[in-house]
């Protein structure tokens, strides 16, 4: 039986639902944050799943060193694949292959907002479909989702897309996941869940989040993955007066999320997945102190705040 989200929910269950929705989360890092490995390591949970971005201007070579450095260091790695950026299926399984030798098994694949020079690939299904993931032993891919449309490719295509990966997923040996973009609005998250399900897609979805950071860098992060609508509809929140150095937390996102779970034994929302827009060390310690349950909900039950140590 279906239940609304809007459900009653007391604020015990809710802040219990809230830690189990963060269990496990997962965080992003770029080639930019390998200085700081160590120090990331010291904050983040063993075991942790560390994704491995691929940014542009960047050798793939860089990471994949990148993400053998992740797994040493205790943490699952899981390194983009960008499709549209491999030059051709032996570049692919060279990397796969490398991976294979560190021990990662686990990898995102997306077909990126752009192309080199005569790629081989057009889309992440087309990289799914080369075999290689199998006969290198990979466990599980991640494929992206876009609760808010997808500027890069359009919408339709889009939609279209995540139901070839997912008929794939249907004969695969490995496991295939959703990662979605990260967005501001929760509701969106939760229609686009809904509308999936209700187009057969039955695949596990991590709900991609920016992690805290000042409003000005979330906005200009929005503006340039493609998600304006969010930001402006985060800036219309925030209002006219608001500061844009002060940090904002995803804390409504994830308690929307947290309720619709509560009322939806059926939710294939299972995680969340940090985008550290504001560094990953600072996120890591936040996304700890909810964890720890060190956080207070406001009266209303539609957000909270972490409570200083």
């Amino acid at each position: 039986m279906r239940h609304s989200e809007a459900a009653t929910v007391s604020q015990e269950s809710l802040r219990a639902e809230i830690i189990s929705f963060l269990e496990g989360y997962s965080i992003e890092i770029t080639p930019h944050d390998a200085a700081r490995l160590d120090a990331t390591a010291e904050v983040l949970p063993a075991g942790t799943e560390v994704f491995v971005a691929h940014p542009p201007g960047v050798p793939l070579e860089d990471i994949v060193e990148l993400a053998r450095r992740v797994r040493e260091l205790g943490f699952t790695a899981i390194p983009h694949i960008i499709s549209r950026k491999l030059e051709s299926r032996d570049r692919l399984e060279w990397a796969l292959g490398a991976l294979s030798q560190f021990g990662i098994d686990r990898v995102l694949v997306v077909g990126g907002d752009s192309a080199v020079p005569n790629a081989a690939f057009d889309s992440s299904l087309e990289v799914l479909q080369t075999g290689l993931f199998s006969e290198h032993g990979f466990r599980e891919v991640g494929v992206a989702g876009h609760p808010e449309g997808s500027q890069v490719i359009g919408n339709a295509r889009a939609e279209q897309a995540l139901r070839d990966k997912a008929a794939f997923a249907s004969e695969a040996d490995f496991s295939v996941r959703i990662v979605t973009q990260f967005g501001f609005d929760p509701a969106a998250v939760t229609a686009w869940e809904q509308a999936t399900s209700a187009d057969g897609i039955n695949l596990p979805i991590r709900v991609g989040m920016a992690g805290p950071a000042s409003l000005r860098q979330l906005v200009r992060f929005a503006m340039l993955c493609g998600v304006e609508a969010s930001a402006r509809m985060l800036m219309t929140r925030a209002g006219a007066t608001a500061n844009l150095l002060k940090t904002r937390a995803p804390d409504d996102l994830i308690t929307h999320i947290a309720r619709h779970r509560a009322g939806e034994s059926s939710s294939r929302l299972c995680g969340v997945h940090f985008f550290a827009f504001g560094g990953v060390i600072k996120t890591a310690n936040w996304a700890n102190a909810v964890l720890d349950g060190r956080f207070d909900l406001n009266n209303a039950g539609t957000g909270f705040a972490v409570a200083r140590s």
